[in-house]
């Protein structure tokens, strides 16, 4: 399958960004006091739900910030991280908008062929989900828990949830 090489450097470049943005949150016990209830976001034109017990971080957040690309291929992130009183859990969603190009599923497949992941459909969006253990010698980021991601597009943007559980994927991906 041929991809325009550019596009794929430029989704490479989020996802790194992204990957070790996710680690500094997860590994940094950035926030405490978690909303009592369950609250919908936006992000990127898209909206998540947050379960209750989470509370933003505005230190995570960006708001269609531009890409600084050299690549020939411009796109903005939009981002929010969340955690829960404990510290422990943390939920961060980023939407990557690349204007007139359009992200595919076979795209992202194709830039994540190096890591192991495994195909999953959730709340009927089909993706790709990837664990990352600090023992993975593949890992892009070191994390004291392993971290869940699950990447897919939706209207030919990049989607990337990344959480220290699984199961937060299906209270966060609205149908």
């Amino acid at each position: 399958m041929k991809f325009n090489r550019i596009a794929i450097i430029a989704i490479l470049a989020i996802l790194t960004v992204v990957l070790a943005g996710s680690a500094s949150a997860f590994d940094l016990g950035f926030l405490g006091g978690g909303d009592s209830e369950a609250q919908q976001i936006t992000v990127g034109g898209i909206d998540f739900n947050i379960p209750a017990g989470f509370t933003e971080n505005e230190d995570y957040k960006m708001d269609n910030e531009k890409s600084n690309s050299t690549t020939g291929v411009d796109y903005t992130m939009s981002a929010a991280g969340y955690e829960d009183d404990s510290k422990q859990n943390a939920i961060y969603v980023l939407v990557g908008d690349y204007g007139d190009y359009n992200v595919t599923n076979e795209i992202v497949e194709y830039v994540l062929d190096d890591m192991d992941y495994e195909k999953k459909t959730i709340n009927g969006h089909d993706g790709y989900l990837v664990q990352q253990n600090t023992t993975d010698s593949s890992a892009l980021m070191e994390t004291e828990q392993p971290v869940y991601m699950f990447v897919y597009e939706e209207n030919g943007d990049l989607v990337f949830i990344g959480a220290t559980d699984e199961s937060y994927f299906g209270d966060v991906i609205i149908e």
